[in-house]
């Protein structure tokens, strides 16, 4: 009768202890998952900081753009950025003024030939009411001025996007013409990386950069 009475007893302690083990696997299998999800969290960029403009704010630097966006009632040349020949400028409607008018030298495409004429349609500066000067900005403040409708000609962010994607101009950056170094991103990385930015709600970086350099 005692051998009878211990073997419940000793099959109940089993039960307990394999219960407490699977209680205590359980919560070491939770604390483990849990932490696996925080460093999957911590592993996907976060999309609302600016890092989607920085991936492509290179572009807009690059002097294929910047010549045109540059400080001063004039428009640049060459990758140094130097002053336009000939004393060309703005005008008051950003295609220059008398006879010195953009579409003179720059047609509807690129002329034949090294270092010749290049051109795309409506080729010219933004006009001086809204230059749309990005020289020595922060990236923070080209963000701010491209979204700004008073700054960008009145676009709101699918109107912006569709000109930096579709836009005849600047797709010119990627086909400048003989003797012109092309802007290094492939257009079609360009237009991704803006697609998505305007997709994450065109989340600008903050003020913290350095300005950039002019």
């Amino acid at each position: 009768m005692k051998l009878a009475f211990k073997l419940p007893i000793c099959a109940v302690g089993a039960a307990a202890l394999s219960l407490a083990g699977a209680v205590a696997g359980s919560r070491w299998i939770s604390a483990t998952e849990s932490q696996a999800a925080t460093a999957t969290v911590a592993a996907v960029p976060a999309s609302g900081d600016g890092t989607l403009f920085t991936a492509f704010v290179s572009v807009l630097r690059n002097p294929r753009c910047m010549n045109c966006h540059s400080q001063g009632d004039f428009p640049r040349q060459g990758d140094d950025g130097h002053q336009h020949a000939m004393n060309v400028r703005r005008g008051p409607d950003g295609h220059g003024v008398t006879a010195q008018k953009c579409s003179t030298c720059h047609q509807e495409a690129n002329l034949a030939g090294a270092h010749m004429p290049p051109g795309a349609p409506h080729w010219g500066l933004p006009p001086p009411n809204i230059p749309m000067i990005w020289q020595g900005l922060t990236d923070a403040q080209i963000c701010r001025s491209l979204k700004n409708p008073k700054e960008n000609k009145n676009r709101n962010i699918d109107q912006l996007v569709e000109h930096f994607t579709k836009d005849e101009l600047v797709a010119w950056g990627w086909n400048p013409g003989e003797g012109r170094n092309p802007i290094p991103m492939p257009r079609d990385e360009f237009v991704a990386k803006v697609k998505q930015w305007q997709a994450a709600g065109a989340p600008c970086p903050s003020d913290t950069a350095q300005k950039a350099k002019s």
